[in-house]
């Protein structure tokens, strides 16, 4: 399989690695190339310098010692003297030009010794057994004379020889100081393109999870008949087909959800109309009248009738909640209460239970049928679980601009362990329950979400004169 493209994340890790440290290897290899070429170049000019310096400092003594070696011969008149001096003078000479070709251009200092010091040979090659003329100077004087204009010129070669090697210093710095700043901005460059690389890579990479995210979001928003298609390395390929898949399997789960729900709304509603139909012509004597014996049991029927429909409305309600489609209107607090506990009237009657129906507000805006779902669940949760000739008290009021409704009843309290617990699907608490069937654990489950689903809350609170309270803050909307 070829590397390139790369065809998994780990390769693709791999080559962005390599790519985002190549502009830094080649930063660091030419850093060393450059840095390697300066050191030739400093080492080349110190070693010129050394040179220059030694010559110069040569050349010094030599102009002494061809002076010393002049006089010598002028005050013994010995050949073997003059052919020394003309020695010295010829490499005092090539010292000269030896100089000036490791400093070009041509010095005129230079120039100006060597003329002096050919001229000074005219001089020494005089026999010294000629007789002077009494115009002519001693040699003495003369060779004093010459001597002293060539050394005057030797301390001109120094001069110049000192600001030649301080321009040559400057030269070199000003170049290593240039080199430095092409480095440095090579290097800035390359640090540039390096991010460059990281970020492009970073992109690269993020992409795939990007459009996976995206899958994901879509999988739980636009509903699961999207098919999954997610292109990249391997990895993120074989988990678009997983995730595909799991599209697959959700979406025959819900279609079989949707089949089992309507099949448990005919099938079991269907005979319990009929159930119910049954007891209340019984109930209304239509085929004759009943003893008390007879009333009471049809009483129990229609009773228990009706809360086995309520307990398959709550397992409808909580399939249907997420998907409810919410309808804002203005709701009368009371005449919904009202409306709810025509209901439980006969349950109440039942137990003696006394309720306490009070509220500040008049009208608030909410959904209907979500918030009446919502507070029918708390009030039979309050009858089912207050005991007989107990109390329920039912206030609502204007809190931080949100509709607060608490249902509180006499009882046994929720132990704290289950304070949450209740919440969740098919989940009761640990206190006894008196209703006449035994709950399925979906009513206050079913009232939080209903609540939840207009932006809203339900939550279990401490209450000054009951044991339990549930408290519901319905947002204004």
């Amino acid at each position: 399989m070829p590397f390139w493209p790369p065809k998994s994340v780990q390769q693709l890790l791999i080559a962005s690695f390599f790519m985002a440290l190549l502009p830094f290897c080649i930063a660091i290899m030419f850093t060393v190339q450059t840095l390697g070429e300066l050191v030739d170049s400093n080492r080349n000019v110190t070693r010129k310098v050394v040179e220059i310096t030694r010559l110069g400092r040569e050349i010094q003594r030599d102009v002494l010692d061809l002076e010393r070696r002049a006089f010598q011969y002028i005050a013994l008149s010995d050949a073997d003297l003059a052919e020394l001096f003309e020695r010295e003078r010829a490499v005092l000479l090539d010292k000269l030009w030896a100089l000036q070709d490791r400093l070009p251009p041509k010095s005129p200092e230079i120039s100006a010794l060597a003329e002096d010091l050919e001229q000074l040979q005219l001089f020494v090659t005089v026999a010294p057994e000629a007789e002077l003329d009494n115009t002519q100077s001693p040699p003495e004087d003369t060779t004093a004379r010459s001597f002293a204009a060539i050394g005057e010129q030797e301390r001109d070669v120094q001069r110049w020889l000192q600001v030649s090697i301080n321009e040559l210093l400057e030269k070199k710095a000003t170049e290593a100081d240039a080199i430095i700043e092409a480095l440095m901005l090579q290097i800035g460059l390359l640090v540039v393109a390096t991010m460059a690389m990281l970020l492009f890579f970073a992109l690269w990479i993020n992409r795939p999870v990007k459009h996976l995210i995206q899958e994901i979001d879509q999988l739980g928003t636009a509903g699961l008949s999207h098919k999954i298609e997610i292109s990249g390395p391997l990895e993120v390929r074989a988990l678009s087909t997983k995730l595909d898949w799991l599209r697959q399997n959700l979406h025959k789960t819900e279609q079989q959800k949707q089949q089992f729900l309507r099949h448990v709304s005919h099938e079991l509603k269907t005979p319990l109309s009929s159930l119910r139909e049954g007891t209340e012509l019984l109930s209304d004597e239509v085929t004759g009248r009943l003893s008390r014996q007879q009333r009471e049991i049809v009483e129990i029927a229609r009773k228990n009738g009706i809360e086995l429909q309520r307990l398959i409305e709550n397992l409808l309600d909580y399939n249907r909640v997420p998907e409810q489609k919410l309808d804002y209107e203005e709701v009368e607090i009371a005449a919904l209460w009202q409306d709810i506990l025509s209901n439980y009237q006969l349950m109440l009657d039942k137990k003696a239970l006394q309720l306490d129906l009070h509220g500040d507000i008049d009208y608030w805006v909410a959904d209907r049928a979500t918030l009446r779902t919502a507070l029918d669940n708390l009030l039979s949760n309050a009858v089912n679980y207050t005991p007989e000739h107990g109390r329920i008290d039912i206030a609502w009021c204007l809190k931080d601009a949100n509709l607060m409704i608490d249902v509180a009843n006499s009882g046994d309290p929720i132990p704290d362990e289950d304070a949450e617990r209740v919440f969740e699907p098919f989940e009761q608490s640990t206190a006894r329950r008196s209703g006449p069937i035994k709950g399925s654990g979906l009513g206050l489950s079913v009232a939080r979400e209903c609540i939840q689903a207009q932006g809203g809350s339900l939550s279990l609170v401490a209450h000054e004169t009951f044991p339990t309270c549930f408290r519901l803050i319905c947002p204004a909307h």
